[in-house]
């Protein structure tokens, strides 16, 4: 198990460095693996339409139950969208307030749906 210690400090920004951002860096630290193929076009400022929605999901399988490096997409009851990592049982991800590891129950609290994405090409690796 890496420490997620290194991805704690980072600052939220809509125009900079939003929840696609630290996912892909959080996959490049504890997985070694670049998800940024996953959100082509969605790493542009939130003030824009820009919306990391199933449909912007390239190479994502849609699961039952996430595992390690699962991307879990997440529906805010104002219908945004917002994007997360599965990693040792619970999900990382940054909000507004910051770097936020949670339970997925209480993740399914907060949002009014939450799904869960396997891409095909990590789940092939060795």
């Amino acid at each position: 198990m890496k420490s997620i210690d290194p991805l704690l400090g980072r600052k939220f920004d809509r125009d900079h460095y939003h929840c696609v951002h630290f996912l892909i860096d959080a996959g490049k630290h504890l997985f070694n693996y670049d998800f940024s193929q996953c959100f082509l076009g969605l790493t542009g400022s939130l003030n824009t339409t820009l919306s990391p929605t199933k449909d912007s999901m390239t190479k994502g399988e849609l699961v039952e139950h996430p595992t390690d490096a699962t991307i879990i997409l997440m529906t805010k009851l104002d219908n945004t969208h917002h994007v997360g990592l599965y990693y040792c049982g619970r999900v990382l991800h940054l909000s507004e307030v910051g770097t936020r590891f949670e339970a997925l129950r209480s993740i399914k609290r907060q949002y009014k749906k939450v799904k869960f994405y396997d891409v095909k090409d990590f789940s092939q690796r060795a």
